[in-house]
């Protein structure tokens, strides 16, 4: 403990919970005012030796902010003006909500539906506590904003593996050859793996004499002359590109087949899934050359360990799922599927991955599929116009600014029986709330990195105390649920009062006592490193233990995937149309940090549309104006910005802006910027339906002056 002025502080170690690596930082407590007065990198730590980056930093700013939600608050006009609440005790809220569900319940069965973002899945209680309340409540219509980023993987994994769970990593301490393909971990830190100094690991690579290629429609923050080139790639193309390279390893003879007899089945099935997929058609549509193509086939065949990735700018186009088969058949093809410094299963201290079993469900909007146990978040609107879904209860999600068609949606919501957000924030979803439920932030919880595990190259587990007591009313997701659950008086559930109950046990099962845990420096174990026969034996669920190389869900999805190549090859593009994608920037997390000023610096005060300068002079445009941008889906208006990194005929926006309306939020609303997914396709046929994943990216758009 040491002082600072007359107030005690104390040292506490704990770590970030706002994106994959969970980097682990040092809090200096003020524990007479209970405020954190810095947060620090926590140099100590034996993985991350100090690495974090300036939005975990400012995570006590988030903190203190006074327009966060602080007390239950009630809507008190009606859906259609603009909000006003009044400030409710936590008693009366959860009587109310419970009695205004169970009536919902006794009037429509299955009517009810839940909506998960994002931050839950760096929140290990609120993981626990919302499964035991959508499991006792039954909740069938389970949402989550896994199908606007992720859930392509989910399905395809859970055909090639058995689970949906297991998702190889590459292993870039020992890799010799990394393919990078629609991720730029320099600015996310990368996702489906906790990845401490991204940029440190990329140039490493390339000091050992590897090679690092980032496939991406512009030149990244993480492709430098130390970090790797850059392969420029037309959007939604890379399954394409995939195929190409799967279909050339095969034709040169630079096949594992040992590999392939010993660990993969139903591979003649891939190699004729592939063959459509010829270098010619493939290098107009990508835009790269077939010479290109050829070469990289041939690098990641040859290499002495070849890794491969993929992220959200491949996950969200239309062949997303195709797309990640395809990256886990060139990793086992070219023997890199669970060997050192290829593509590894890190399982951390998970003793057994479930089994998942992803099906077609009938509905009253028609038949849809469960993947992961989620319905497609893009028919969460057609769910609530049909009357199917009567109240909603959503959890660290803003589907408003997250799903695509934010006008339909907001009537949609409007709409409900019922809604009720539990969030940090008064949300834009928030802003059609009957009842907004004010949450801890991670400053005032206790916390394991539980879903860490599966996915770092450098196992370890951490256990966080609270920081701090929580501020004015606000309480822990797993104290909301277990409050409700008691309300409503559901008898199939008595709520475990240790939120870290089912964590502690799965420790447990691993032979790590808890109590160890908590008493080790910086309540850090490290794990043992991971063994590259663990996919084998501890990864893959089939019961043959066997990678299957064309399954059911493949099968039934190559046909749409085929068919685009087809017919993309015969599309003429036009001068006044472009390629919309998405971007990350350094001073944006989704839509969590908007209304941080910290964050809010001269580059970063809204989200305009980038293009190419040779683009904006091709089209008369000027730099800095205002451009309307128009979909067959909708239109915005936003300001332009001149991008080099782009290839021509493609544009890019940063999603999560759009607060104009919410008068909660004093710096989101004096910098709102606009919802970008108001250009995305919504209901049926917006989506790939059998992975539920969204269409997001390489949406058609034309670009002209606002006037």
């Amino acid at each position: 403990m040491k002082l600072t002025g007359n107030s005690p502080v104390t040292v506490k170690h704990t770590y970030c919970r706002l994106c994959e690596p969970h980097c682990p930082l040092i809090a200096e407590v003020d524990v007479v005012e209970n405020r954190v007065v810095r947060l620090k990198p926590d140099r100590s730590h034996p993985v991350s030796r100090g690495f974090a980056c300036h939005k975990g930093l400012c995570a006590h700013e988030l903190n203190a902010d006074p327009d966060r939600l602080n007390t239950p608050m009630k809507r008190i006009s009606s859906k259609t003006d603009t909000a006003v609440y009044d400030a409710i005790s936590w008693e009366t809220a959860i009587s109310e909500i419970a009695d205004r569900i169970n009536t919902i319940r006794q009037e429509k069965p299955n009517s009810l539906a839940f909506y998960l973002g994002n931050p839950t899945a760096f929140n290990s209680t609120a993981v626990t506590s919302s499964r035991e309340f959508v499991s006792t409540l039954n909740i069938q219509n389970l949402f989550n904003s896994g199908t606007q980023d992720c859930s392509n993987k989910y399905a395809a994994s859970g055909g090639i593996f058995g689970t949906p769970y297991l998702h190889p990593i590459p292993d870039l301490l020992n890799t010799s050859y990394f393919l990078s393909l629609g991720s730029n971990p320099a600015i996310s830190h990368g996702s489906f793996i906790h990845l401490p100094e991204p940029m440190v690991k990329l140039r490493k690579v390339i000091e050992r004499g590897g090679k690092v290629v980032h496939v991406n429609p512009r030149n990244c923050e993480s492709s430098t002359n130390k970090t790797g080139e850059t392969l420029l790639i037309r959007p939604d193309t890379d399954a394409f590109f995939l195929a190409a390279l799967v279909r050339e390893i095969k034709e040169r003879g630079l096949v594992d087949q040992d590999w392939i007899r010993l660990h993969g089945k139903s591979i003649e099935q891939l190699w004729h899934s592939v063959e459509p997929f010829r270098l010619p058609e493939v290098a107009v549509i990508t835009g790269i050359s077939e010479e290109r193509i050829a070469q990289i086939a041939c690098e990641f065949a040859t290499a002495k360990r070849a890794s491969v990735f993929m992220s959200t700018g491949v996950n969200m186009g239309r062949q997303g799922m195709i797309a990640y088969w395809l990256l886990n058949m060139l990793s086992l093809i070219t023997g890199n599927l669970g060997r050192t410094g290829g593509n590894i299963y890190s399982p951390g201290f998970n003793q057994k991955l479930p089994r998942g079993v992803d099906r077609d469900v009938k509905t009253d909007i028609g038949s849809v599929r469960r993947v992961a146990g989620t319905l497609p978040g893009n028919r969460l609107v057609d769910f609530i116009e049909s009357s199917t879904i009567q109240a909603l209860v959503c959890m660290s999600g803003n589907p408003v600014l997250s799903i695509g068609g934010e006008s339909r949606l907001t009537k949609a919501l409007q709409k409900l029986d019922l809604l009720v957000v539990i969030d940090i924030y008064p949300s834009a979803t928030g802003h059609f709330a009957d009842y907004m439920l004010p949450a801890t932030d991670w400053l005032e919880r206790e916390d394991i990195n539980y879903y860490s595990q599966g996915f770092q190259l450098e196992p370890y587990v951490q256990y966080t105390e609270a920081m701090l007591t929580p501020y004015a009313d606000r309480k822990p997701e797993w104290w909301i649920f277990k409050k409700l659950i008691e309300e409503i008086q559901a008898p199939a559930c008595v709520p475990d009062s240790d939120p870290l109950a089912k964590t502690k046990a799965a420790l447990a099962a691993s032979g790590i006592e808890f109590d160890d845990l908590a008493s080790a420096p910086g309540s850090t174990l490290q794990l043992p490193l991971p063994e590259p026969e663990d996919l084998f034996t501890r990864g893959i669920v089939h019961s043959d233990r066997k990678v299957d190389c064309f399954p059911e869900v493949i099968s039934r999805g190559l046909e749409s995937c085929v068919e685009q190549f087809q017919t993309t090859s015969a599309e003429k593009s036009t001068d006044d149309t472009f390629l919309l994608i998405s971007m990350r920037t350094k001073y944006m997390v989704n839509s969590w940090l908007h209304n941080l000023p910290s964050l809010k610096r001269p580059s970063s005060l809204t989200n305009a549309l980038h293009m190419h300068p040779e683009d904006i002079e091709f089209k008369s445009l000027e730099c800095a104006s205002t451009v309307k941008v128009t979909s067959d889906h909708g239109s915005i208006r936003c300001p332009l910005q001149a991008d080099e990194s782009l290839i021509r005929g493609v544009v890019a926006m940063t999603h999560g802006w759009g607060n104009a309306n919410n008068v909660f939020l004093a710096t989101s609303a004096k910098y709102p910027g606009v919802n970008v997914n108001e250009l995305l396709p919504t209901g049926p046929g917006s989506y790939d339906p059998l992975s539920n994943m969204a269409h997001m990216t390489g949406i058609s758009v034309v670009v002209e002056a606002a006037g």
